[in-house]
Protein backbone atom coordinates (compact mmCIF):
# COMPACT_ATOMS: atom_id res chain seq x y z
CA UNK A 1 0.00 0.00 0.00
CA UNK A 2 1.29 3.62 -0.91
CA UNK A 3 2.21 5.77 2.05
CA UNK A 4 1.46 8.67 0.41
CA UNK A 5 -2.01 7.68 0.55
CA UNK A 6 -2.80 5.48 3.40
CA UNK A 7 0.10 7.85 5.62
CA UNK A 8 0.05 11.41 4.50
CA UNK A 9 -3.62 11.06 3.52
CA UNK A 10 -5.65 9.44 5.53
CA UNK A 11 -8.56 12.08 5.51
CA UNK A 12 -8.76 10.86 1.86
CA UNK A 13 -11.35 8.19 2.32
CA UNK A 14 -13.32 10.04 4.70
CA UNK A 15 -13.67 12.88 2.16
CA UNK A 16 -14.47 10.33 -0.64
CA UNK A 17 -17.45 9.30 1.70
CA UNK A 18 -18.31 12.83 2.42
CA UNK A 19 -18.60 13.43 -1.30
CA UNK A 20 -20.93 10.70 -2.31
CA UNK A 21 -22.96 10.87 0.67
CA UNK A 22 -23.28 15.04 -0.22
CA UNK A 23 -24.31 13.71 -3.93
CA UNK A 24 -27.18 11.72 -2.52
CA UNK A 25 -28.51 14.06 0.01
CA UNK A 26 -28.84 16.78 -2.16
CA UNK A 27 -30.34 14.49 -5.40
CA UNK A 28 -33.96 16.06 -5.05
CA UNK A 29 -32.30 19.58 -6.05
CA UNK A 30 -33.05 19.90 -9.74
CA UNK A 31 -30.36 22.46 -10.19
CA UNK A 32 -27.62 22.30 -11.56
CA UNK A 33 -25.18 23.52 -8.52
CA UNK A 34 -26.06 20.42 -6.43
CA UNK A 35 -24.32 17.94 -9.70
CA UNK A 36 -21.46 20.43 -9.65
CA UNK A 37 -21.57 20.33 -5.88
CA UNK A 38 -20.86 16.92 -5.76
CA UNK A 39 -18.36 16.74 -8.54
CA UNK A 40 -16.28 19.48 -7.36
CA UNK A 41 -15.84 17.37 -3.88
CA UNK A 42 -15.06 14.30 -5.83
CA UNK A 43 -12.38 15.81 -7.69
CA UNK A 44 -11.25 17.51 -4.14
CA UNK A 45 -11.09 14.44 -2.65
CA UNK A 46 -8.92 12.48 -5.20
CA UNK A 47 -6.27 15.68 -5.50
CA UNK A 48 -4.47 15.51 -2.57
CA UNK A 49 -3.64 11.90 -3.55
CA UNK A 50 -3.03 12.42 -6.79
CA UNK A 51 -0.79 14.97 -6.19
CA UNK A 52 1.29 12.73 -3.70
CA UNK A 53 1.44 9.81 -6.31
CA UNK A 54 2.71 12.34 -8.88
CA UNK A 55 5.19 13.13 -6.42
CA UNK A 56 6.35 10.20 -5.81
CA UNK A 57 5.62 8.89 -9.58
CA UNK A 58 3.82 5.98 -8.69
CA UNK A 59 0.71 6.53 -10.99
CA UNK A 60 0.73 3.99 -13.39
CA UNK A 61 1.41 1.16 -10.49
CA UNK A 62 -0.91 2.94 -7.86
CA UNK A 63 -4.57 2.40 -8.97
CA UNK A 64 -4.71 3.23 -13.00
CA UNK A 65 -4.91 0.05 -14.15
CA UNK A 66 -6.87 -1.21 -17.24
CA UNK A 67 -10.94 -0.52 -15.77
CA UNK A 68 -9.38 3.24 -14.51
CA UNK A 69 -7.70 3.98 -17.96
CA UNK A 70 -10.97 2.73 -19.79
CA UNK A 71 -12.93 5.04 -17.21
CA UNK A 72 -10.45 8.00 -18.09
CA UNK A 73 -10.77 7.45 -21.49
CA UNK A 74 -14.57 8.24 -21.50
CA UNK A 75 -13.77 12.46 -20.43
CA UNK A 76 -10.74 12.22 -22.69
CA UNK A 77 -12.97 11.15 -26.17
CA UNK A 78 -15.40 14.08 -25.08
CA UNK A 79 -12.77 16.15 -25.01
CA UNK A 80 -11.50 15.45 -28.59
CA UNK A 81 -15.18 15.63 -29.52
CA UNK A 82 -15.08 19.35 -28.13
CA UNK A 83 -11.89 20.32 -29.86
CA UNK A 84 -12.63 19.15 -33.70
CA UNK A 85 -15.95 20.41 -33.39
CA UNK A 86 -17.72 16.86 -33.12
CA UNK A 87 -20.19 17.95 -30.27
CA UNK A 88 -23.73 19.39 -30.59
CA UNK A 89 -23.68 21.35 -27.64
CA UNK A 90 -20.11 22.33 -26.64
CA UNK A 91 -21.12 23.76 -23.36
CA UNK A 92 -22.80 20.40 -22.53
CA UNK A 93 -19.87 18.29 -23.08
CA UNK A 94 -17.72 20.40 -20.74
CA UNK A 95 -20.06 19.57 -18.31
CA UNK A 96 -20.24 16.12 -18.73
CA UNK A 97 -16.43 15.41 -19.17
CA UNK A 98 -15.91 16.97 -16.01
CA UNK A 99 -18.66 14.82 -14.27
CA UNK A 100 -16.83 11.39 -16.16
CA UNK A 101 -13.92 12.70 -14.76
CA UNK A 102 -14.94 13.13 -11.21
CA UNK A 103 -16.86 9.85 -11.48
CA UNK A 104 -13.31 7.92 -12.77
CA UNK A 105 -11.19 9.60 -9.63
CA UNK A 106 -13.55 8.52 -7.27
CA UNK A 107 -12.92 4.93 -8.89
CA UNK A 108 -9.30 4.84 -8.83
CA UNK A 109 -9.47 6.83 -5.59
CA UNK A 110 -11.37 3.65 -3.91
CA UNK A 111 -9.35 1.01 -5.54
CA UNK A 112 -6.33 2.69 -4.12
CA UNK A 113 -7.94 3.37 -0.62
CA UNK A 114 -9.71 -0.01 -0.43
CA UNK A 115 -6.99 -2.37 -0.90
CA UNK A 116 -7.62 -3.33 2.50
CA UNK A 117 -10.11 -5.63 4.06
CA UNK A 118 -10.08 -3.26 7.32
CA UNK A 119 -10.94 -0.07 4.81
CA UNK A 120 -13.22 -1.85 2.70
CA UNK A 121 -15.81 -2.96 5.78
CA UNK A 122 -15.19 0.68 6.95
CA UNK A 123 -16.48 1.64 3.07
CA UNK A 124 -19.11 -1.18 3.52
CA UNK A 125 -20.62 -0.13 7.16
CA UNK A 126 -20.73 3.96 6.58
CA UNK A 127 -22.43 3.46 2.86
CA UNK A 128 -24.96 0.51 5.10
CA UNK A 129 -25.30 3.18 7.33
CA UNK A 130 -26.07 6.07 5.38
CA UNK A 131 -28.78 3.34 3.30
CA UNK A 132 -30.06 2.00 5.96
CA UNK A 133 -31.06 5.99 7.34
CA UNK A 134 -32.35 6.68 3.76
CA UNK A 135 -34.93 3.23 4.04
CA UNK A 136 -35.95 4.65 7.47
CA UNK A 137 -36.52 8.16 5.71
CA UNK A 138 -38.61 6.76 3.23
CA UNK A 139 -40.60 5.28 5.34
CA UNK A 140 -41.09 8.06 7.67
CA UNK A 141 -42.01 10.51 5.12
CA UNK A 142 -45.74 9.81 4.07
CA UNK A 143 -46.49 10.41 7.95
CA UNK A 144 -44.14 13.62 8.64
CA UNK A 145 -47.02 15.87 8.67
CA UNK A 146 -48.69 13.22 10.71
CA UNK A 147 -46.44 13.26 12.47
CA UNK A 148 -45.34 16.75 13.09
CA UNK A 149 -41.99 16.31 11.14
CA UNK A 150 -43.31 18.22 8.11
CA UNK A 151 -39.42 19.27 7.28
CA UNK A 152 -39.40 15.81 6.15
CA UNK A 153 -41.95 15.67 3.89
CA UNK A 154 -40.08 14.80 0.41
CA UNK A 155 -39.86 17.42 -1.73
CA UNK A 156 -39.74 14.93 -5.10
CA UNK A 157 -42.78 13.88 -6.83
CA UNK A 158 -42.51 10.65 -5.52
CA UNK A 159 -43.78 9.90 -1.74
CA UNK A 160 -40.97 7.33 -0.75
CA UNK A 161 -38.28 8.49 -3.01
CA UNK A 162 -36.70 9.74 0.48
CA UNK A 163 -34.10 12.54 -1.01
CA UNK A 164 -34.04 11.28 -4.68
CA UNK A 165 -36.17 13.37 -7.25
CA UNK A 166 -37.89 10.02 -7.98
CA UNK A 167 -38.87 6.34 -7.75
CA UNK A 168 -36.23 4.82 -9.65
CA UNK A 169 -33.40 6.55 -8.64
CA UNK A 170 -34.27 5.85 -5.35
CA UNK A 171 -34.58 1.92 -6.40
CA UNK A 172 -31.26 2.12 -7.81
CA UNK A 173 -29.44 3.44 -4.56
CA UNK A 174 -31.21 0.67 -2.41
CA UNK A 175 -30.29 -2.42 -5.14
CA UNK A 176 -26.37 -1.16 -4.45
CA UNK A 177 -27.52 -1.02 -0.46
CA UNK A 178 -29.43 -3.98 0.20
CA UNK A 179 -26.66 -6.62 -0.89
CA UNK A 180 -24.43 -4.33 1.74
CA UNK A 181 -26.78 -4.70 4.45
CA UNK A 182 -27.26 -8.17 4.35
CA UNK A 183 -23.70 -9.06 3.94
CA UNK A 184 -22.92 -6.93 7.20
CA UNK A 185 -26.17 -8.69 8.62
CA UNK A 186 -24.90 -12.42 7.23
CA UNK A 187 -21.13 -12.16 7.40
CA UNK A 188 -19.17 -14.89 8.98
CA UNK A 189 -22.63 -16.71 9.38
CA UNK A 190 -23.21 -14.97 12.64
CA UNK A 191 -26.80 -12.60 12.69
CA UNK A 192 -26.60 -9.12 13.12
CA UNK A 193 -30.18 -8.30 13.36
CA UNK A 194 -29.74 -4.76 13.26
CA UNK A 195 -28.30 -5.09 10.04
CA UNK A 196 -30.90 -7.19 8.76
CA UNK A 197 -33.69 -4.88 10.15
CA UNK A 198 -32.64 -2.24 7.96
CA UNK A 199 -31.98 -3.97 4.94
CA UNK A 200 -35.77 -5.35 4.95
CA UNK A 201 -36.66 -2.06 5.88
CA UNK A 202 -34.90 -0.76 2.51
CA UNK A 203 -36.36 -3.55 0.53
CA UNK A 204 -39.98 -2.73 1.69
CA UNK A 205 -39.51 1.03 0.76
CA UNK A 206 -38.47 0.06 -2.26
CA UNK A 207 -41.74 -2.15 -3.04
CA UNK A 208 -43.70 0.87 -2.07
CA UNK A 209 -42.48 3.62 -4.14
CA UNK A 210 -43.96 1.24 -6.71
CA UNK A 211 -41.12 1.34 -9.44
CA UNK A 212 -41.23 -2.14 -11.34
CA UNK A 213 -37.82 -2.46 -12.55
CA UNK A 214 -36.52 -1.75 -8.90
CA UNK A 215 -38.78 -4.28 -7.62
CA UNK A 216 -38.35 -6.76 -9.45
CA UNK A 217 -34.65 -7.00 -9.07
CA UNK A 218 -34.60 -5.98 -5.31
CA UNK A 219 -36.79 -8.97 -5.06
CA UNK A 220 -34.11 -11.18 -7.26
CA UNK A 221 -31.60 -9.84 -4.98
CA UNK A 222 -33.02 -11.12 -1.86
CA UNK A 223 -33.52 -14.60 -4.20
CA UNK A 224 -30.20 -14.46 -4.69
CA UNK A 225 -28.86 -13.93 -1.48
CA UNK A 226 -31.31 -16.51 -0.14
CA UNK A 227 -29.86 -19.40 -2.13
CA UNK A 228 -26.19 -18.00 -1.39
CA UNK A 229 -26.55 -17.85 3.02
CA UNK A 230 -28.88 -20.40 3.28
CA UNK A 231 -27.47 -23.36 1.06
CA UNK A 232 -26.22 -25.92 3.69
CA UNK A 233 -27.64 -23.79 6.41
CA UNK A 234 -30.89 -24.46 8.58
CA UNK A 235 -34.40 -24.42 8.01
CA UNK A 236 -34.74 -21.34 10.01
CA UNK A 237 -32.47 -19.25 7.42
CA UNK A 238 -34.97 -20.30 5.19
CA UNK A 239 -38.16 -19.41 7.09
CA UNK A 240 -36.62 -16.14 7.66
CA UNK A 241 -36.25 -15.52 4.12
CA UNK A 242 -39.45 -16.21 2.96
CA UNK A 243 -40.80 -14.28 5.96
CA UNK A 244 -39.08 -11.51 4.34
CA UNK A 245 -40.57 -12.13 1.09
CA UNK A 246 -43.93 -11.81 2.55
CA UNK A 247 -43.28 -8.80 3.88
CA UNK A 248 -42.18 -7.34 0.89
CA UNK A 249 -45.17 -8.83 -0.92
CA UNK A 250 -47.17 -7.26 1.95
CA UNK A 251 -45.52 -3.78 0.97
CA UNK A 252 -46.32 -3.94 -2.17
CA UNK A 253 -50.02 -4.45 -2.14
CA UNK A 254 -50.49 -1.67 0.78
CA UNK A 255 -48.98 0.95 -1.07
CA UNK A 256 -50.60 4.27 -2.00
CA UNK A 257 -49.66 4.22 -5.64
CA UNK A 258 -49.53 0.35 -5.30
CA UNK A 259 -46.87 -1.78 -7.33
CA UNK A 260 -49.57 -4.02 -8.52
CA UNK A 261 -51.36 -1.12 -10.18
CA UNK A 262 -48.58 -0.07 -12.59
CA UNK A 263 -47.86 -3.53 -13.26
CA UNK A 264 -50.88 -3.46 -14.78
CA UNK A 265 -50.12 -1.14 -17.11
CA UNK A 266 -50.56 -1.56 -20.55
CA UNK A 267 -47.66 -0.51 -21.97
CA UNK A 268 -44.82 -0.97 -19.12
CA UNK A 269 -42.35 1.06 -21.38
CA UNK A 270 -44.65 3.95 -22.18
CA UNK A 271 -42.93 6.75 -24.09
CA UNK A 272 -39.21 4.66 -23.03
CA UNK A 273 -39.64 2.74 -26.38
CA UNK A 274 -40.40 5.29 -28.68
CA UNK A 275 -37.51 7.41 -26.80
CA UNK A 276 -35.06 4.11 -27.88
CA UNK A 277 -36.82 4.06 -31.21
CA UNK A 278 -35.09 7.74 -31.53
CA UNK A 279 -32.09 6.64 -29.78
CA UNK A 280 -31.10 3.82 -32.34
CA UNK A 281 -31.82 5.97 -35.00
CA UNK A 282 -29.45 9.10 -33.84
CA UNK A 283 -26.88 5.91 -33.20
CA UNK A 284 -27.23 5.16 -37.06
CA UNK A 285 -26.59 8.51 -38.00
CA UNK A 286 -23.53 9.09 -36.08
CA UNK A 287 -21.93 5.24 -35.07
CA UNK A 288 -18.28 6.38 -34.86
CA UNK A 289 -18.56 9.63 -33.79
CA UNK A 290 -21.76 10.01 -31.45
CA UNK A 291 -23.25 13.45 -30.94
CA UNK A 292 -20.89 14.49 -28.28
CA UNK A 293 -20.51 13.62 -24.58
CA UNK A 294 -23.56 15.11 -22.82
CA UNK A 295 -25.19 16.35 -25.81
CA UNK A 296 -28.19 14.07 -25.65
CA UNK A 297 -30.93 16.46 -24.76
CA UNK A 298 -29.89 18.76 -27.52
CA UNK A 299 -29.55 16.23 -30.06
CA UNK A 300 -32.73 14.75 -29.78
CA UNK A 301 -35.20 16.93 -30.99
CA UNK A 302 -34.67 16.05 -34.10
CA UNK A 303 -35.26 12.96 -33.92
CA UNK A 304 -38.06 12.83 -31.19
CA UNK A 305 -41.42 10.80 -32.59
CA UNK A 306 -43.41 11.43 -30.00
CA UNK A 307 -44.51 14.84 -27.74
CA UNK A 308 -45.98 15.04 -24.69
CA UNK A 309 -45.08 18.79 -23.64
CA UNK A 310 -42.20 16.84 -21.67
CA UNK A 311 -38.49 18.22 -21.90
CA UNK A 312 -36.60 14.75 -22.65
CA UNK A 313 -32.97 15.20 -21.01
CA UNK A 314 -32.21 11.66 -20.84
CA UNK A 315 -32.27 8.47 -23.10
CA UNK A 316 -33.61 6.54 -20.10
CA UNK A 317 -30.92 3.85 -21.00
CA UNK A 318 -27.38 4.49 -20.12
CA UNK A 319 -25.85 2.34 -22.41
CA UNK A 320 -28.09 3.52 -25.54
CA UNK A 321 -26.98 7.49 -24.12
CA UNK A 322 -23.73 6.42 -24.46
CA UNK A 323 -23.56 5.06 -27.51
CA UNK A 324 -25.12 8.43 -29.56
CA UNK A 325 -23.39 10.67 -27.30
CA UNK A 326 -19.84 8.90 -28.01
CA UNK A 327 -20.50 6.80 -30.70
CA UNK A 328 -19.55 2.81 -30.59
CA UNK A 329 -16.21 3.80 -29.14
CA UNK A 330 -17.66 4.83 -25.95
CA UNK A 331 -20.02 2.48 -25.46
CA UNK A 332 -17.15 -0.61 -26.28
CA UNK A 333 -15.32 1.03 -23.35
CA UNK A 334 -18.00 1.08 -20.88
CA UNK A 335 -19.59 -2.29 -21.77
CA UNK A 336 -15.71 -3.34 -21.32
CA UNK A 337 -15.58 -1.86 -17.73
CA UNK A 338 -18.89 -3.18 -16.51
CA UNK A 339 -17.19 -6.71 -18.04
CA UNK A 340 -14.16 -6.17 -15.81
CA UNK A 341 -16.18 -5.43 -12.86
CA UNK A 342 -18.53 -8.73 -13.67
CA UNK A 343 -15.01 -10.97 -13.69
CA UNK A 344 -13.71 -9.91 -10.92
CA UNK A 345 -16.89 -10.12 -8.50
CA UNK A 346 -16.20 -13.56 -7.69
CA UNK A 347 -17.36 -14.12 -3.42
CA UNK A 348 -17.40 -10.23 -2.88
CA UNK A 349 -21.32 -10.75 -1.87
CA UNK A 350 -21.28 -7.27 -0.90
CA UNK A 351 -21.00 -6.01 -4.19
CA UNK A 352 -23.58 -7.95 -5.83
CA UNK A 353 -25.67 -4.84 -6.69
CA UNK A 354 -23.04 -3.65 -8.75
CA UNK A 355 -24.14 -5.44 -11.66
CA UNK A 356 -28.14 -5.11 -10.82
CA UNK A 357 -27.57 -1.55 -11.37
CA UNK A 358 -25.93 -2.15 -14.52
CA UNK A 359 -29.25 -4.56 -15.63
CA UNK A 360 -31.24 -1.14 -14.23
CA UNK A 361 -29.09 1.01 -16.58
CA UNK A 362 -31.04 -0.66 -19.42
CA UNK A 363 -34.18 1.29 -18.12
CA UNK A 364 -32.91 4.12 -16.54
CA UNK A 365 -30.18 6.68 -16.22
CA UNK A 366 -28.37 5.63 -12.55
CA UNK A 367 -24.97 6.60 -14.14
CA UNK A 368 -26.28 10.04 -15.14
CA UNK A 369 -26.93 10.58 -11.57
CA UNK A 370 -24.58 11.69 -9.19
CA UNK A 371 -26.37 10.38 -6.06
CA UNK A 372 -26.33 6.62 -7.49
CA UNK A 373 -23.20 6.64 -9.73
CA UNK A 374 -21.18 7.89 -6.77
CA UNK A 375 -21.42 5.65 -4.62
CA UNK A 376 -21.45 2.71 -7.98
CA UNK A 377 -18.02 3.96 -8.32
CA UNK A 378 -16.66 3.49 -4.68
CA UNK A 379 -18.33 0.29 -4.82
CA UNK A 380 -17.11 -0.52 -7.90
CA UNK A 381 -13.01 0.37 -6.97
CA UNK A 382 -13.66 -1.34 -3.90
CA UNK A 383 -14.73 -4.62 -5.73
CA UNK A 384 -11.59 -4.24 -7.79
CA UNK A 385 -9.46 -3.84 -4.92
CA UNK A 386 -10.86 -6.79 -3.60
CA UNK A 387 -10.75 -9.28 -6.56
CA UNK A 388 -8.22 -12.67 -6.12
CA UNK A 389 -4.80 -11.90 -5.99
CA UNK A 390 -5.68 -7.83 -5.73
CA UNK A 391 -3.98 -7.45 -2.58
CA UNK A 392 -0.53 -8.70 -3.96
CA UNK A 393 -0.74 -6.53 -6.99
CA UNK A 394 -1.26 -3.34 -4.54
CA UNK A 395 1.74 -4.75 -2.06
CA UNK A 396 4.12 -5.12 -5.27
CA UNK A 397 2.76 -1.26 -6.33
CA UNK A 398 4.39 -0.45 -2.64
CA UNK A 399 7.41 -1.61 -3.34
CA UNK A 400 7.15 -5.17 -1.15
CA UNK A 401 7.37 -8.33 -3.28
CA UNK A 402 5.56 -11.60 -1.35
CA UNK A 403 7.97 -14.59 -2.01
CA UNK A 404 7.20 -18.04 -0.43
CA UNK A 405 5.87 -15.97 2.38
CA UNK A 406 9.11 -13.47 2.50
CA UNK A 407 9.30 -9.93 2.03
CA UNK A 408 11.57 -8.65 -0.70
CA UNK A 409 11.82 -4.83 -0.31
CA UNK A 410 12.33 -3.05 -4.10
CA UNK A 411 15.65 -1.16 -4.50
CA UNK A 412 18.22 -4.48 -4.14
CA UNK A 413 18.05 -4.75 -0.10
CA UNK A 414 18.58 -8.05 0.94
CA UNK A 415 15.59 -10.53 1.43
CA UNK A 416 14.16 -10.87 4.96
CA UNK A 417 13.57 -14.26 6.88
CA UNK A 418 10.72 -12.86 8.59
CA UNK A 419 7.59 -13.71 7.27
CA UNK A 420 6.00 -10.81 5.69
CA UNK A 421 3.06 -9.17 8.50
CA UNK A 422 1.44 -7.70 5.08
CA UNK A 423 1.30 -11.38 4.00
CA UNK A 424 -0.25 -12.71 7.05
CA UNK A 425 -3.18 -9.69 7.26
CA UNK A 426 -3.57 -10.91 3.51
CA UNK A 427 -4.79 -14.27 4.66
CA UNK A 428 -6.39 -12.73 7.71
CA UNK A 429 -8.69 -10.88 5.38
CA UNK A 430 -9.44 -13.35 2.94
CA UNK A 431 -11.49 -15.38 5.56
CA UNK A 432 -12.92 -12.46 7.40
CA UNK A 433 -14.45 -10.61 4.54
CA UNK A 434 -16.19 -12.49 2.34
Amino acid sequence: MSRGILSAHPAALWALLAACAVGTLTSWVEASWATLLSVVLLLLAALPAGVSEARERRLVSSGLTTPAWLLAALPAWGLLQLLTGLSVYNNATLKAITYWSALAAAFVLSARLCASAERRHLVLTAFGSLAAAMGWFALIQPFAGVLGLPFLISAAPDAYAASFANRNMYACFAELALPVLLWLGLRNGVPRWHWLVHAGVLACSVLLTGSRSGALLIFCECVLFAFVFTRGQRLYWKLAFGAAAAALLAAAALSDNSLFVRLQYGDPLVFRKQIYLSGIEMLADRPLTGFGLGAFSAAYPAYALFDNGRFVNLAHNDWLQIAVETGLPGLALLVTFAALLLAALGRSRWAYGVPFVMVHAIFDFPLHRVGVAAWFMLLAGALWAARPRGERRAHIAAGRLRVAGLRLPSGGDPPSLVPSPVDRSHRSSTTTER
